[in-house]
């Protein structure tokens, strides 16, 4: 039984107006396609909806009941007609994503303080996880996408690199350090700093570059997350060792970023998405967002740094 929202719409028409020509001109249709949709309505359903005559159109019993069911059959229609053109405009909806620790304090608060001025009633779901677990969460959760640094290629995976951070030395904006346009990696040695553990991705890289020129890191200490680096750094701690990207200048306005030359290492912020599915228009104004600010985003420098 194929019965039409048409169809509905004419018995539904007919049914509040007791005339099938008034109906008809709601519905901006002839007369005679109304009077067919009824007769089709009322062949596919096995039942009479309507007496007509010459003078009047009397609903039968079965009209009663078969009304309430076909409003609702419309209301539910014209609401998920609403709801899908409100997602198609990005008025409504929801975007669950994974980020990395690091691009969850630093890069995307941002994307998404601009984001959420330009869509206020779309849920936002980030999750904040480690930067090897982007992969397989994304994998095994209902995320869309992922927003981090890995390395690699991964199956069924498409990686598109969204910015890049230099790897800096970062440390307080005093009248010395501010002066600098750059560190060697042999003048940080110099300097007590803050690293990542060793088994973080951000250190595995360091420890691989240094040690194919014969160098060698040794940190006065490690750390396992990015903000207890900045944290420690603030105090006078130490040269943090991080990308420019992860400092977030809102949170720490005295810390200012130069960059770590000979060599000169960077780290890449990824989006990631599985291969063969389609994102969410939520999701796909999310990631236009964030392509967008991600792209503007530079190493904060002092004025003098160049």
């Amino acid at each position: 039984m194929n019965v039409t929202l048409r169809q509905l719409r004419a018995f539904t028409g007919v049914y509040r107006t007791r005339s099938i020509t008034r109906a008809a001109r709601e519905l901006g249709i002839t007369q005679s396609a109304a009077s067919l949709l009824i007769q089709q309505l009322e062949t596919q359903l096995g039942v009479k909806l309507l007496d007509r005559s010459t003078r009047s159109v009397q609903p039968t019993l079965a009209a009663n009941e078969a009304f309430l069911a076909a409003e609702r059959m419309l209301g539910d229609a014209l609401g998920l007609s609403r709801r899908m053109r409100d997602l198609a405009q990005t008025r409504a909806g929801r975007v669950a994503f994974l980020a990395s620790a690091g691009a969850a304090s630093a890069l995307l608060p941002l994307v998404i303080a601009k984001f959420r001025a330009a869509h206020p009633d779309i849920e936002i779901d980030m999750r904040d996880v480690a930067a090897d677990d982007l992969v397989p969460r994304l994998v095994a959760t209902d995320a869309e996408f992922a927003i981090g640094s890995v390395e690699g290629e991964f199956a069924d995976m498409t990686i598109e690199t969204l910015t890049r951070g230099r790897l800096s030395a970062i440390g307080r904006s005093t009248a010395d350090f501010a002066a600098r346009r750059a560190l060697t990696w042999d003048e940080l040695a110099q300097f007590p700093t803050i690293a990542m553990r060793r088994e973080t991705r951000i250190r595995m890289q360091i420890d691989q570059t240094l040690g194919a020129q014969g160098k060698h890191l040794a940190p006065t200490y490690e750390v396992t997350l990015i903000n207890t680096a900045l944290a420690m750094t603030a105090q006078g701690l130490g040269l943090a060792i991080l990308p420019a990207t992860m400092l977030p200048a809102d949170q720490f306005p005295t810390l200012v970023a130069k960059p770590l030359i000979r060599p000169a290492i960077t780290r890449p912020v990824s989006l990631l998405q599985r291969q063969g599915r389609t994102l969410s228009p939520a999701a796909q104004a999310f990631v236009a967002t964030a392509r967008t600010v991600l792209a503007q985003q530079s190493p904060r420098t002092s004025t003098t740094s160049g």
